[in-house]
Order: structure tokens, then C-alpha cells, then sequence
């Protein structure tokens, strides 16, 4: 019978953390200051802050959490998030306190050897659990009941993915399309479970016929196992799903997504400002002088256009953009075409490299949008695209963006066919679904490369 080891992770995983981060912080600091005063009262009281400063967000961004499920993604960005909030009530500290600490050239390296330190300590932790488990040691026998499409990717993760230390011993089912995978139908559950010790089971209800459901259920709970129930989200078409309690009633939420939880919203609203800022100051202010004075030569229909466009849970706001048009009727039914007569030479050219766009990082200041997200579309397209593809109105559960994931896969421009613009909501599906703070950073800098390289897309 395998060894339960593995509810000592988290606690051997925190333990090293606080080792790490009082060797640096603490240990590290009673060395510099040969002269002892790093041990009084002053110092102690900052010791302690800093513990349980690094306690608490530990908890909050659940690097607590961490088990044989874990990924070697979710552990690095859990603890990007952490050591940056550390950073900055590291920072709050010394604001309200005189104390003195390192030097200012010290702290710069302290926080990037202290983050690599405890990267290096997790993907050790991880390795060291792999090559255990790889040998045979703190596996998990587990059956499923049921044979569906969702129960057969359940099997292909236990049997690839050797970290998290599950052996797959087969399905049950009445219903046996390949006898290989199969140990047994419906009638034979109990007799197996007698003579073989099962660790979890993970039961697909729908599959069981009504006439022996609570047959079964019976069987599985007179055993000490561990029961998991994968749900059916056939009629979704995007399998995203949380679950919430309401009382003692757990409902499954659909769809929440990464940018559900505060701390990621924050994340992503704090990036939103530094970078919408650091745009409408030193980009943005400059092209809409030459554009100004541009104009004043030109047609004069003025420098900005604004257009109310969908924003999040479906509310609407004004989309500011560089002029490219000349003022015209169809302005907002219309999408842009190629060779359209209605744009400008100066237009044409803003719309080739996107800088008509540039505007909109006061959109994002503001808090209408963000620098990523899906594209805000104009209000009737909006009505027009709902009737279209389903699950459409996904894409307003998150701010729109200037550039998004569909952007850089080359779905940007006119919307010539209905296949188009379902590639353009799965692709804004993926991104609400999987978000990372990394994400955005890669499909910033694919859009930079984008816009040098240039898109027969941008007209």
C-alpha cells in the first residue's frame, strides 16, 4: 500500500520559504551589522512583520494550496505575485518608520536572489517528489466510473502526467468500446473493490443508469476512498467551471476565469496604470500635436473620433481613437473595408501601423478598458454577433483590450465570415480562460512585433 506523503508538501514548501526568507532578511542583516543593534526590540518588531507579511500573502495567493495537482506554471506565478506584494509592504514599512536597513544598492539584489532562491527551492521540492513518485512511492490507485470523452482525457492526464503520481487501473462501465481500458461493468464494482485497494474514484453520474444509481453510490461509500465527481459540460461549449457554495449547497459556476479572483484584477489594473501612463505621456501627447497641426491644414474634422462601444458584463462606453475617417453617415454600422473611399491619406496610414488606436490607453487610465483583452466592438455589431455565435457575450465578462490574443493570431481588421469571427471568440474564450500576468506581457510584445512586421489585416 503506497505511503500518504503527500499532505506534507505544503508544509515542508512553507517551511522553506520561511528558512529562505529569514536567512536573507534576517540572518543576512545580523551579519552586515556587526554591531548588534540588528538584535533590538526595533529589528525584532520588523522581523515579525516581515513573517507574517510573507504568511499571509502565501495564503492569499494560494502557494498554500500547493499538491500533486500542482503545476510548475502555477508556482512560479504564484510566487511572482507574492514577491512583488511582499516588495512593496517591504517598501510601506520603511515609509512610516525611520528604521535603517541594507543599503538602497544592497535591497536591489536582495529581492531578485531571494525570488531566484525560492524558484530554484520549488522546482527542486517538484523534481524530488517527480523522481519519487516515478519510482513507485506516494502513487494514487484510482478507477472512474464511466466512459465519456470527458472521462477518457481524465485517463490520458493520469497516465502523462507523472508528478502527480496516479495509476490508472481502468473504467467501468456497461458500455466497453475497447476491453484493454476496461476492468469491469456496473455489476462488478464490488467484488473489485473487495480485493483491489483503490485510493480515489472519479464517477461520471451521467453514465449510470438511473435503475442502479443509488446502488452504486452505496458500494463507493462503504470504502474508505476518496470520491470526485467530473461533471458533464457537453452543452457548454467552453469548459471553464468553478464551484461556489451557497449555505451548504455547492453550485457549479461556469466560466469564472483567472481574472475572477481580486488579487489577479489588481494584478492587471495596477500593470493597466503604470503602462497607460507611461503611453499617454510620452507617446500619445506628442502624436496628437503633429495630428493637431496636421488637420488644421487638411479636412479639419478633428484630431479624435469617439464611438460607444461594448465594455464588460455588456455595459457600454465611449471609444476614443485617432480620426482616420472623414465624417461620414455609416460611421458606426459600418466596419472599415479595403480601399475603403471614407478613409483619409493620413487615416490610411495611422490604420496600417494601428497608432489610430493609441488613444484608447486613456480608455485603459480611466478604467473602461485594459491594455489586453478581447476588442470592443460597436454597439450594433454586438446585437448582430450574439444572434451568431453562441457564447458570444463570454467575451464582455472581462475588460475589453487595445490588442488581444485574437489580434496576434492575425484575427484583427474586417470581419468578412461567420468562421472568422467564431476563430476571434474562441480565441478571446482562451484568453479569459487561461490568463496569466505572463500572457499579457507575450501578447504585448507579439503585438509589437506584429505591428513592425506589419498585417495585410491592417487597413
Amino acid at each position: 500500500m503506497p505511503g500518504n506523503y503527500s499532505r506534507f508538501i505544503p508544509f515542508i514548501s512553507i517551511v522553506g520559504d520561511f528558512i529562505l526568507l529569514n536567512f536573507l532578511f534576517i540572518a543576512g542583516y545580523g551579519c552586515f551589522r556587526a554591531d548588534g543593534l540588528a538584535l533590538t526590540p526595533a529589528y525584532l518588531l520588523f522581523y515579525i512583520y516581515l513573517n507574517v507579511t510573507w504568511f499571509i500573502l502565501v495564503f492569499v495567493f494560494g502557494a498554500n494550496t500547493i499538491d500533486r495537482n500542482a503545476s510548475k506554471k502555477f508556482l512560479l506565478f504564484s510566487y511572482i505575485k507574492i514577491i512583488v506584494f511582499f516588495f512593496f509592504m517591504f517598501l510601506i514599512y520603511f515609509q512610516v518608520t525611520s528604521l535603517s536597513y541594507y543599503p538602497r544598492h544592497y535591497i536591489k539584489y536582495l529581492f531578485p536572489l531571494f525570488f531566484a532562491l525560492l524558484i530554484a527551492w520549488k522546482f527542486l521540492l517538484y523534481y524530488a517528489f517527480y523522481f519519487y513518485r516515478k519510482r513507485g512511492f506516494n502513487y494514487r490507485d484510482v478507477i472512474i466510473l464511466g466512459y465519456t470523452p470527458g472521462t477518457v482525457e481524465l485517463q490520458k492526464y493520469f497516465i502523462t502526467n507523472k508528478w502527480h503520481g496516479y495509476r490508472f487501473l481502468g473504467f467501468f462501465d456497461d458500455n466497453q468500446d475497447d476491453k484493454e481500458l476496461f476492468i469491469g461493468q456496473w455489476k462488478d464494482l464490488r467484488k473489485f473493490m473487495d480485493a483491489t485497494h483503490i485510493d480515489e474514484i472519479y464517477i461520471a453520474l451521467q453514465t449510470v443508469p438511473q435503475a442502479i444509481l443509488s446502488q452504486i453510490t452505496e458500494i463507493i461509500s462503504s470504502y474508505p476512498v476518496k470520491i470526485r465527481i467530473v461533471p458533464d459540460l457537453g452543452t457548454f461549449l467552453y469548459k471553464s467551471a468553478e464551484l461556489i457554495p451557497y449555505g451548504t449547497l455547492p453550485v457549479l459556476q461556469i466560466h469564472p476565469g483567472p481574472l475572477s479572483h481580486w488579487y489577479n484584477q489588481l494584478l492587471k489594473r495596477l500593470f493597466d496604470i503604470i503602462l497607460s501612463l507611461f503611453m499617454t505621456i510620452f507617446v500619445v501627447s506628442w502624436i496628437t500635436l503633429i495630428l493637431y497641426v496636421v488637420s488644421r491644414f487638411s479636412s479639419r474634422h478633428g484630431v479624435f473620433f469617439r464611438q460607444r462601444r461594448t465594455c464588460i458584463d455588456g455595459r457600454e462606453f465611449t471609444c476614443i481613437k485617432f480620426r482616420t475617417m472623414n465624417k461620414n453617415a455609416e460611421a458606426d454600422l459600418r466596419q472599415a473595408t479595403k480601399d475603403d473611399e471614407r478613409i483619409t491619406p493620413v487615416g490610411k496610414f495611422l490604420r496600417k501601423y494601428s497608432l489610430d488606436e493609441l488613444p484608447q490607453f486613456f480608455n485603459v487610465l480611466i478604467g473602461d478598458m485594459s491594455v489586453v483583452g478581447p476588442r470592443p466592438h460597436m454597439l450594433t455589431h454586438t446585437e448582430q454577433y450574439r444572434q451568431l455565435i453562441s457564447h458570444f457575450m463570454l467575451r464582455h465578462t472581462v475588460k475589453p483590450g487595445i490588442t488581444g490574443l485574437a489580434q496576434v493570431n492575425g484575427y484583427r481588421g474586417e470581419i468578412k465570415n461567420l468562421n472568422d469571427l467564431s476563430k476571434r471568440v474562441a480565441h478571446d474564450v482562451q484568453y479569459i480562460e487561461t490568463w496569466t500576468f505572463n500572457l499579457d506581457v507575450k501578447i504585448i510584445l507579439l503585438t509589437i512585433w506584429v505591428l513592425v512586421r506589419g498585417q495585410k489585416e491592417a487597413y
